[in-house]
């Protein structure tokens, strides 16, 4: 039988669920998720590419990438890196694949077309968060435990600057604009905005250890889960302050804002759910479960065509 291509209303988030090494695949607009993928050991990153209709998860108990088909929402074959695979990124041309050793002072340039082509290059203790600039020339680093980003020349895979921002850096987003680098840091409770040109930076405050952040499509809000304090501050970016605080699940990890239908998504890593935020009004609209332990550390929605 000829399989058929299911239509989705929405836009599709990609949740890793740590604790039992699947992914829930969450329709946006129908609000449920309509696929459970198992994958590697652990999974906890996602990268999302577009054009090769795939979906990127790194499994960290199994030292494995896992990669997943966005079309029929099944799992392909899992690449093995041999690094306890946290954070992940994607080049702008989806031909490389970022892996930041946890374990380690390093990440893992994957060849995506030939997986097995791999070139490790150095970065700062415990490597975290990754993000590549808009023009593809740079890849940001945050490490968690060396209290600095480091920027790298994804051409030469050479240091380019190692920065100092707050402490313990974990998760990044880039400003709509591509701009601005936002540096999510956790026992600072702090967001540190870096240009991603001349590494000039200037700090917001947070609520209580926050892990996650994602702005808005128009460049004026910024929403970050705070781990500690079961929350989703709302910051007004053009004076860095706090307008709203959005309760949501239990020690909320990954968020990310979906633009198809002006949601917050956030992964709840402590109640084993999905928050659903109403970005007009700021307000919690669905929670949905998902199996164990939630985090999709990274950029986890794939937009709708």
């Amino acid at each position: 039988m000829a399989w058929i291509p299911q239509s989705y209303a929405g836009n599709l988030a990609y949740i890793t669920n740590q604790g039992n090494d699947t992914v829930s695949v969450l329709d946006t607009q129908k609000k449920q998720v309509t696929h459970t993928i198992e994958v590697g050991k652990a999974p906890v990153g996602v990268a999302i590419a577009t054009k090769q209709q795939r979906i990127y998860i790194s499994n960290a108990n199994s030292q494995t990438v896992s990669v997943i088909n966005s079309t029929t929402q099944q799992k392909v074959y899992d690449i093995p890196v041999h690094v306890q695979a946290v954070g992940i990124a994607l080049s702008r041309d989806e031909n490389t694949l970022y892996v930041a050793d946890w374990g380690g002072e390093q990440v893992i340039a994957v060849d995506t077309a030939h997986p097995e082509k791999q070139k490790a290059f150095k970065a700062g203790k415990t490597p975290s968060g990754l993000l590549v600039s808009a023009d593809d020339k740079k890849l940001f680093i945050a490490n968690r435990d060396s209290n600095d980003v480091t920027v790298v020349d994804t051409r030469t895979l050479k240091t380019i600057a190692q920065i100092p921002v707050g402490l313990h850096p974990f998760a990044l987003t880039l400003s709509p604009d591509a701009r601005t680098l936002f540096v999510v840091n956790v026992v600072s409770n702090t967001l540190t905005l870096l240009n991603v040109d001349t590494y000039q930076s200037s700090t917001v405050k947070t609520g209580q250890h926050p892990y996650g952040v994602t702005i808005s499509p128009d460049s004026r809000w910024a929403y970050v889960s705070n781990n500690h304090a079961e929350s989703v501050s709302v910051i007004d970016l053009s004076n860095g302050k706090t307008v709203k605080t959005i309760t949501v699940g239990e020690f909320p990890e990954g968020i990310e804002y979906d633009k198809t239908t002006n949601q917050v998504v956030v992964a709840n890593w402590g109640s084993d759910t999905v928050s659903l935020i109403d970005a007009h009004t700021n307000t919690v609209t669905h929670t949905i479960a998902s199996p164990k332990l939630c985090r999709s550390f990274g950029q986890f929605i794939l937009q709708a065509k």
